[in-house]
């Protein structure tokens, strides 16, 4: 029996130490042991952390968990499909290095923890391995000199930025220059026996999206050689053709097909593993829907005009209270004392002793935001969920311009969250003129539903208005989601939070959920806020529920 420390007897103290740190309790699951205790390799997904179930030291536990814990707070999986197994290996270790300096910046005696593990020195050795493990240690200690051209260049790229540690893109481009000038020297890797060196690093599996996930790791196999993208050539096709390919400088997607557009702002986004916002984690950007022929309204007029109808008489205003009333709702206490003191004096008192509270003319701020991604070109009816969403947008803002309201629309949608794109289709203090309502025909549904981005911005919006009322409506068929996202109910927390946060603001949010009722809108905007919609025929029983609320 290997003599250590028992993952079971430490797991007490390891989830004390971690939430300490960084604020968040993560569930702990032992690797079954299998041989060597220091041959394991930590590893982690969205939902567990898994760590060798015996292990020499409580050092090594809390070095391996405050690593992970690291991931967890600023690292972002990546998309691993079509991508070779040396440049996800070298992605892997810079990103290693980028979250260990950005821990360290917050808690600089995370050093004294991790540096002992760091003790490979310089030597001739040109093995992937070695070279790898050596490059570790160069990223890690700034002052190191190791002497290899590979290392040395390595180190250069990765400490004469440090102002760019906080963005994840950093370790693909460090990671795709140093992944191809290893390639262009020949060396060999065994991508499916590669173990990742200090001890204490996690296997990062848990850095890459695959097609197919792969299986939670029963004992100590690294993950790679369960979860590869695509098959590992072998060496004899290595030396074929000469020299390999340059691997390209990896660039996000989103990225690069976001080049052409606005970006006008970078918003938090809450984690509610750790209970902490990622600070400046999401860009939106603006992109104009191109117009389209408006909608025809002509088709049916009664509708239009009843929505217009309870539109007009909702009473949505700054309340005055009127004293010293000869009729009310309640007493004036001021009023009541001056005619009991007239009284007392011999005088006849004042009979205007009620109070009662006026609302006149409207004084309210309204953004209505239309969920513009992929799902809403399903069929629902006679047409598309986004028709449907076009319809009710296009009744709905018709009414609120006839009753003279200040209000705005549009559109949004995502790609992964360095492209939240955002929609303008009438800006407040625009008229809404057939324009507007050319690009309100013109959106699309494309991509994901990032909708915590989209929130904030939109507070952002009400929040310049100068009403009493402002008020947030979300128009959408579906549920929070993104492509990098394989956490559920990541995007579900952060847009409860979103929310949570408009309402400490003053600002109403309430959602309109086309196609039927969904519990995780309600664990979003809460139970009395989200107003289930089947068809465009029923618009006019959800608008009043939104006014008589405003009122209330």
């Amino acid at each position: 029996m290997t003599e250590g420390i028992a993952l079971a007897d430490a797991e007490r103290r390891l989830k004390a130490y971690v939430t300490a740190l960084w604020g968040f309790d993560p569930p702990l699951r032992a690797l079954a042991e299998d041989g060597d205790p220091m041959a394991a390799r930590p590893g982690f997904d969205a939902d567990l952390v898994r760590l060798p179930a015996v292990w020499p030291g409580m050092d090594v536990y809390r070095a391996a968990l405050a690593h992970v814990a690291a991931h967890r707070v600023f690292s972002h999986p990546w998309p691993a499909k079509g991508l070779k197994p040396l440049l996800t290996i070298v992605v892997s270790l810079v990103e290693d290095a980028r979250v260990e300096h950005l821990a360290m910046r917050r808690f600089p005696g995370l050093r004294r923890l991790w540096a002992p593990f760091h003790r490979v020195e310089p030597s001739g050795s040109l093995m992937a391995a070695d070279l790898m493990e050596r490059l570790a240690r160069a990223l890690f200690d700034a002052e190191h000199r190791d002497g290899n051209a590979w290392v040395d260049k390595g180190q250069h790229l990765f400490f004469e930025r440090p102002d760019r540690w906080d963005d994840p893109a950093f370790s693909l481009t460090v990671g795709g220059i140093l992944a191809n000038e290893l390639g262009k020297t020949r060396v060999q890797i065994n991508a499916k026996g590669h173990r990742v060196d200090p001890p204490y690093r996690d296997d990062n599996a848990g850095l890459w999206l695959y097609d197919t996930p792969p299986e939670p790791p029963r004992d100590a196999d690294d993950p790679l050689e369960a979860a590869q993208p695509e098959r590992v050539e072998d060496d004899c096709a290595d030396r074929r053709d000469g020299p390999p390919e340059p691997v390209p400088a990896l660039v996000p997607l989103a990225v690069a097909e976001t080049a052409a557009l606005r970006p006008v702002a970078r918003y938090p986004e809450w984690d509610y593993r750790i209970g902490l916002h990622r600070p400046d984690f999401v860009q939106l950007v603006e992109c104009d829907p191109v117009p389209a022929p408006p909608l025809d309204m002509a088709a049916d007029p009664w509708l239009a005009g009843r929505v217009r109808a309870l539109v007009r008489h909702a009473v949505v205003a700054r309340p005055e209270r009127l004293r010293r009333q000869r009729e009310g709702d309640r007493l004036d206490l001021d009023a009541c004392i001056g005619a009991a003191a007239a009284q007392r004096h011999g005088h006849a008192p004042d009979a205007r002793v009620y109070q009662r509270v006026r609302r006149e003319g409207r004084d309210l701020s309204v953004l209505l935001l239309l969920d513009a991604s992929h799902s809403t070109n399903d069929e629902a009816g006679k047409g598309t969920v986004l028709e449907l969403e076009r319809r009710s947008a296009d009744l709905l803002a018709g009414a609120l311009a006839a009753a003279g309201d200040r209000f705005a629309l549009a559109g949004f949608r995502s790609d992964g969250r360095e492209a939240v794109q955002w929609l303008p289709v009438k800006r407040f203090g625009d008229p809404y003129d057939e324009a507007a309502r050319g690009r309100l025909a013109g959106l699309d549904g494309r991509w994901s539903t990032r909708m915590g981005a989209a929130l904030r911005h939109g507070g952002r919006e009400l929040a310049g208005q100068p009403t009493l009322r402002r008020l947030l409506l979300l128009v959408t068929d579906g549920e929070p989601s993104d492509i990098d996202c394989p956490d559920p109910r990541h995007l579900v927390e952060d847009a409860r939070k979103a929310v949570q946060e408009l309402s400490g603001r003053g600002i109403d949010v309430a959602c309109v959920a086309l196609g039927g009722d969904r519990p995780t809108l309600h664990r979003i905007f809460g139970l009395c806020n989200v107003l289930p919609v089947d068809r465009v025929e029923r618009l006019p029983e959800i608008l009043p529920a939104v006014y008589v609320r405003l009122t209330g």
